[in-house]
């Protein structure tokens, strides 16, 4: 469900959308566009990702990549969307947005698993189960997935398994403890001019979470280990990363008598890098933040303040504050925000090396201030939508400038002045008939250097996509995503462009008793196109696969 810049999507309505991974997921969110690694919102890729607790955004990316394989959408109970929000609840990074997932508690005892295969040797297996012996449960969760890819040395294996063990002591005291392990072995072909056709990334992960805590107060522990190996023979580079993460956040609701409940909380963590060919970096991060909500009697409005706090070992100090104004009356309603946020360099993007990066040290902060006004309307079923007008403004912002011809195509991630993120989305969501749903969204956006007044790369002026879903029966769906894109420059100064395309994707389930079975065909008309970072983009792709409930 969609109220102005924040979008709820529980697990009844994710099994209605016959999806297999997140990003298929995500993707048929208005304003929301995601990868196999990656996550933009209103065009910004600064979107931090949460599993119950602890970030799964990649530290060893330059780009903010998502590790989506970390999570089952058969275990996900809900998913938080915050367009251009959530920065004062959940600290840096997070200036496009959050994304905050909530997976299943072990109710009774049930499971799923599910299989499929396609072409270029693509085959997946994936199983859940949840068994509930109150007052404890376990959660177990299993997968494997391996691609021949669909350029040469672009193959893939992935594996992941992960277990959560619960205690509830009554229905206000709940502990939980969950560890989640991912491994993936894939081959880097390069860009299609500087192609690296030996060139091997080994990549593991594993991260274990704690929470405790009743109705009013919440604690969660995390720990997270990433080890990325990046091998390329022909060019003499071999590259080893090792991150750990230790923290710890604990939020409170502080009653004020009749001011009500102020939502607070407090935050700290500490990342340390090691590898090869840098030396060993620590550093310490430190959050404060809190939010009061005032409800007006005498009208429907609702006024928010925030404030958050984030200080930093190797960065100087920033105060965010947030602020908004929502008025709710029945079926309709306006809401006005404005936020300010920060964004912190990566380790990678600072002191990693690879074949076609060089590292730069020297990087500072971006300071993000976040404008956005947003209608939203439902009556009844058959109709709902969305209109917002958003302005992100960006100090110093973070930005990959690739090389030419003469150096290889190296770049390097520099600060890249001011910038600003302006534009319009627009989504509806109309049911014409008992069996059929349309949901037609469509993103404007001027995405610029303000000091010289040139384009951002990869950030399109125009987005559309149009879903068709069609439930013939109860146990019969079908789906045709489509997406239009426009031209888009692929360079910071505005030298060479990604041209405009257009794509299609079909889905089909059955259900019967307890099996289902499915088929995808991504591309459909086999269209050829580029992504803005210059990688070509599949081809022609399709699965077919049975699942099991039991």
């Amino acid at each position: 469900m969609e109220e102005s810049d924040k979008i709820v999507v529980t697990a009844q309505e994710i099994e209605t959308m016959n999806v297999r991974t997140v990003p298929d997921l995500l993707n048929q969110i208005p304003g929301v566009n995601a990868g196999e690694s990656s996550v933009s919102l209103r065009g910004s890729s600064m979107v931090k990702v949460i599993l119950d607790g602890r970030t799964i955004n990649d530290p060893t990316s330059g780009y903010r990549a998502v590790k989506w394989d970390m999570v089952s959408v058969n275990n996900i109970d809900k998913i938080e969307i915050y367009k251009g929000d959530g920065g004062v609840e959940f600290g840096d990074d997070s200036s496009g947005g959050v994304i905050y997932i909530t997976t299943k508690r072990a109710k009774g005892s049930h499971g799923n698993i599910e299989a499929y295969g396609g072409n270029l040797g693509t085959r997946n297996c994936n199983m859940n189960y949840h068994q509930e012996a109150a007052p404890f449960s376990v959660g177990l969760s299993a997968g494997f997935e391996k691609t021949d890819g669909y350029r040469t040395n672009g193959d893939k294996e992935k594996r992941r398994a992960g277990i959560k063990l619960g205690y509830m002591l009554d229905e206000n005291y709940e502990f939980s403890l969950s560890g989640d392990y991912f491994k993936e072995d894939a081959g880097r072909a390069g860009l299609p001019d500087y192609p690296t056709p030996n060139a091997r990334s080994d990549y593991e992960t594993f991260s274990a979470l704690f929470l405790a805590g009743n109705k009013s107060v919440k604690s969660k522990t995390y720990f997270t280990f990433v080890e990325k190996i990046s091998d390329n023979p022909d060019k003499n580079l071999y590259t080893l990363l090792r991150i750990k993460t230790y923290g710890e956040n604990i939020t409170a609701k502080i009653p004020t008598g009749r001011w009500g409940e102020i939502n607070s909380g407090v935050s700290f963590e500490l990342g340390q890098l090691s590898g090869n060919k840098i030396n060993s970096k620590q550093e310490e991060k430190y959050g404060i933040f809190g939010i009061k909500d005032i409800k007006f009697n005498a009208i429907p409005v609702t006024l928010t303040l925030g404030l958050r706090g984030n200080f930093y070992s190797s960065f100087s100090e920033a105060i965010n504050p947030e602020v908004k104004v929502k008025f709710e009356k029945d079926f309709y309603g306006i809401q006005l925000s404005a936020n300010k946020t920060n964004n912190i360099p990566t380790f990678l993007q600072r002191y990693n090396e690879t074949s076609t990066t060089e590292p730069n040290p020297d990087l500072t902060m971006e300071k993000a201030t976040n404008y956005s006004l947003s209608f939203f309307y439902q009556h009844a079923k058959s109709f709902s939508g969305n209109l917002s007008v958003f302005y992100n403004k960006i100090t110093d912002r973070i930005t990959y400038v690739r090389g030419y011809d003469g150096d290889g195509g190296i770049g390097r991630y520099e600060n890249f002045g001011k910038s600003s993120y302006k534009g319009a989305e627009v989504s509806f969501s109309l049911k014409p008939a008992d069996i059929f749903t349309v949901k037609p969204s469509y993103t404007y956006l001027i995405a610029k250097d303000d000091l010289t007044g040139k384009w951002l790369p990869c950030k399109p002026k125009h987005k559309v996509k149009i879903d068709f879903i069609c439930n013939l029966t109860k146990n019969f769906s079908l789906t045709l995503n489509t997406r239009y894109v426009s031209r888009q420059f692929s360079r910071s100064d505005n030298t060479e462009t990604s041209p405009q395309y257009s794509t299609a994707d079909f889905r089909a389930e059955y259900g019967f008793k307890m099996l289902n079975l499915f088929c995808r065909v991504k591309n459909i008309f086999d269209k050829n196109y580029y992504y803005v970072d210059g990688y070509p983009a599949p081809p022609r792709t399709w699965i077919a696969g049975v699942g099991c409930q039991f």
